[in-house]
């Protein structure tokens, strides 16, 4: 029948005939299956979906199905008239609202550009479905050129701008308790309490900022900016911000005064053997990641347009030597070296991009002049953090 966006409804009509007489079946069954292979029954006179505007035409109206992919139809008509007929279509996906998928994808957490940026961008083409009267145009959807061109810039600009990411973490600590006296009678807590301290075994020091009289309680969250804390479970129970807690630096949960001003502090250990809902746990869900700059949308847009042309053999500015590659579904076109995209006549820090594409260009030597692979880290031999968060299960 042809291919139908995300979140629009479906209309499947069939006519049934005897020697080209359109005539009425004494029963009417539309079977549709999904792309989770379970089947659905509409049935004429019992089913609203169904309907019977004409003789021997019998319309199906589906509303709009939850997830892309193609759908399988039959419909079987009996009693006066025994005949059946079968079909499919299609659900396009959308590169902003997308479904999870069961397997491991590397790339960022969200599209860097929507699938119109560069349906827009490539002069808004069209392909014609289905023959005779079901012959209609769509447009061409852009969403898996989006992707392409979002994990290609992603990959290229050192895999700092990810989008809104999502995890839960099952935060513990690794600092036992102990204190000690110094000759000149000061007392040096344990690192537990801030600052520098003795463990037990050694002096280090907690990564905790020292400011003010009582030091902060705080959990280090992996993969900077923090963007919001979306929930934090003690016992299974939600934890309200208020008196509670607060996201310092956007990277920090710190431990807050309850109402009353006590101290508070955050759980040292708990059963990581046990669901998040149980008692003696404890679970942070948070967002992160930065999103593309404005300048990175627009070359995410420019490269998902001439990756398309590529695909259907129009001229596009991409070289020669393009791979295409496909994986559980996800097909990705990248360069058989990345010669291309460094400039040939320099090397080492001097090296320019050029890839041919202005957007892409500009972004990539304003974002990642020297070519980096990834985010820098640095690592400080010694340093020792008291609570780290980790995540649990899959």
């Amino acid at each position: 029948m042809g291919a139908y966006p995300l979140g629009n409804g479906v209309t499947i009509t069939e006519t049934f005939s005897v020697l080209g007489v359109p005539t009425d079946p004494t029963t009417v069954v539309y079977t549709v299956q999904g792309p989770d292979g379970i089947d659905t029954t509409y049935t004429w006179g019992l089913d609203s979906e169904v309907t019977n505007p004409d003789v021997g035409v019998y319309v199906l109206d589906l509303l709009p199905p939850a997830d892309p992919g193609t759908y399988y139809y039959a419909i079987v008509g009996t009693g006066a008239l025994n005949a059946a007929g079968n079909g499919d279509f299609t659900i396009l996906g959308s590169a902003v609202t997308q479904n999870p998928v069961a397997w491991a994808v590397d790339g960022p957490c969200q599209p860097w550009c929507d699938a119109n940026d560069i349906w827009i961008n490539c002069g808004s083409p069209t392909i014609t479905t289905g023959a005779g009267s079901n012959e209609e145009t769509v447009c061409v959807d852009m969403t898996p050129y989006a992707q392409m061109a979002s994990w290609l810039l992603w990959e290229l600009s050192g895999r700092k701008h990810s989008g809104r990411c999502v995890r839960t973490v099952r935060p513990c600590g690794d600092t036992p308790c102990g204190f000690q006296v110094l000759s000149r009678g000061y007392i040096v807590p344990s690192v537990d309490y801030g600052g520098w301290g003795w463990g037990g075994w050694g002096w280090q020091w907690d990564h905790n900022d020292g400011c003010g009289c009582v030091p902060l309680d705080r959990i280090d969250l992996a993969g900077y900016p923090v963007r919001e804390i979306l929930e934090v479970k003690i016992d299974g129970i939600v934890v309200p911000e208020l008196h509670n807690w607060r996201l310092d630096k956007r990277r920090f949960l710190t431990r807050m005064a309850d109402a009353n001003g006590n101290a508070q502090r955050w759980p040292s250990c708990q059963r990581l053997d046990e669901a998040d809902t149980e008692i003696g746990t404890f679970a942070v869900t948070y967002a992160y990641g930065q999103d593309a700059p404005l300048l990175g949308q627009f070359a995410a847009a420019q490269v998902g347009c001439e990756i398309y042309r590529a695909s259907n053999g129009e001229d596009c500015q991409l070289p020669s030597g393009t791979v295409r590659v496909t994986r559980q579904g996800v097909t990705i076109d990248k360069m058989a070296t990345l010669g291309w995209y460094r400039s040939s006549t320099r090397s080492g820090p001097s090296a320019k991009w050029a890839t041919g594409l202005a957007l892409v260009d500009a972004f990539l030597n304003g974002i990642n002049p020297y070519g980096l692979t990834r985010r820098p880290m640095m690592m400080a031999p010694g340093q020792r953090k008291n609570r780290f968060a980790q995540s649990v299960g899959q």
